[in-house]
């Protein structure tokens, strides 16, 4: 059979766009932080937006990345491991250890490619992998790659102690690495850090928390480690720089040694280019943004709690926890799609979720610093004129 046929075979892209419900890869027209965007040539208010800080528009961020792209050029053009390790990777390193309380820190060229080489580096022939059911997808094709090279992964249920306890108790002369989420991306529910170090401790595994979506949010800043006490007990934390730090990339904190181990062994850090001069000095300048303003808790957070408690009066299927992201539920595919398109078409953009990235179907919200009183009414307006269009699919499917 011809490689290609699959590609040929596959329609669900085209039958959505002959539907006019196709949702994925809009081109918006310039930033898309501030709580307003540009798609289509039309403004919408933007509840789609990972940036929670919204640093990405902060002119020390921005002028961060100019500057050095004048005094560096455009890219470091090579491996770190050869000739593209700039100072600037360093010197973000060394302060990014010395906010979050580590003894090192390694930069990768996405957040993605961070979990990716740490778990495939770390675990092998010998090891088990424990990953929380609903882990992101870095770590889980991390953890495949560890497969491959010997390892044994397992799943435990979602956020239960309990189940990962019962599972390391079942093998315990394995040395063992659990992963999971600080802040899971769609739901936006928080890890149980605390019982999941303790159950680490009690077995000799190795803790990994992967906070991209609490870092610069909880903690003062410094995640989901932080706000549940933990500094100093989860040996590894991977975060990226895509959403509250403004630009791309990643980075894994951990103990000298493990950091010196990755640096030679990695094969995402050794066999790609070294993260961009002008991304590392925007990251390092939304860091320092965040770290000057770690005693006072984002606008986010407010800004998502109004909107939660409005949609919910609303009648709207709403879930989610104390952080900045708001799941919108719908029973099926069609009624998510619709909605989400009469939303974008009255101004409101937020972003649609099949599974398997979510759990069911579902609009995904996320609120940022930029979302004012004023456009949160905007917003709330658009979803309370638009009730009785969106609500009836509820009952219909019901």
């Amino acid at each position: 059979m011809d490689l290609l046929e699959k590609c040929r075979a596959y329609t669900w892209a085209d039958e959505a766009r002959d539907v006019g419900l196709y949702p994925f890869y809009p081109a918006f027209q310039g930033p898309v932080e501030g709580g307003q965007a540009v798609l289509d040539g039309a403004e919408v208010c933007m509840l789609g937006s990972n940036g929670y800080r919204a640093l990405s528009v902060n002119a020390q961020v921005i002028g961060a990345a100019q500057d050095a792209i004048a005094l560096y050029g455009t890219s470091a053009t090579g491996s770190r491991l050869l000739s593209g390790n700039l100072d600037l990777h360093e010197n973000l390193e060394a302060d990014l250890a010395d906010f979050f309380g580590y003894e090192a820190a390694l930069v990768f060229s996405t957040g993605y490619m961070t979990n990716l080489g740490v778990v495939s580096a770390l675990a092998g022939r010998g090891d088990q992998v424990f990953l929380d059911e609903k882990a992101h997808a870095s770590l889980i094709d991390g953890a495949r790659l560890a497969e491959a090279s010997g390892a044994v992964v397992r799943q435990f249920a979602h956020n239960d102690p309990n189940d990962l306890a019962r599972q390391l108790a079942a093998a315990p002369s394995a040395s063992s690495l659990v992963a999971t989420d600080g802040v899971f991306s769609m739901e936006g529910g928080l890890a149980p850090v605390a019982e999941l170090v303790a159950v680490c401790e009690e077995f000799g595994a190795t803790l990994l928390v992967d906070d991209a979506h609490g870092v610069g949010v909880f903690g003062r800043g410094r995640g989901v480690v932080e706000q549940a006490g933990m500094r100093g007990r989860v040996p590894l934390l991977t975060l990226t720089f895509s959403k509250a730090l403004a630009s791309q990339g990643g980075a894994v904190l951990a103990d000298a040694k493990t950091i010196d181990f990755l640096r030679h062994t990695s094969r995402p850090q050794i066999f790609s280019a070294g993260l961009s001069p002008a991304d590392t000095a925007a990251a390092h300048a939304a860091l320092r943004e965040v770290r000057r303003r770690a005693e006072v808790e984002p606008d986010a957070l407010a800004a998502a709690a109004y909107l939660r408690r409005a949609l919910d009066a609303l009648g709207y299927d709403v879930a989610g926890g104390a952080g900045p992201v708001i799941p919108v539920r719908f029973p099926d595919q069609l009624s998510m799609l619709s909605a989400q398109r009469l939303l974008v078409e009255h101004g409101v953009y937020a972003s649609a979720v099949l599974p398997p990235a979510g759990e069911g179907y579902q609009m995904r919200i996320a609120c940022t610093d930029a979302h004012t009183p004023d456009v949160l009414e905007a917003a709330i307006g658009v979803f309370a004129s638009l009730r009785e269009d969106l609500l009836p699919r509820y009952r219909q499917a019901a």
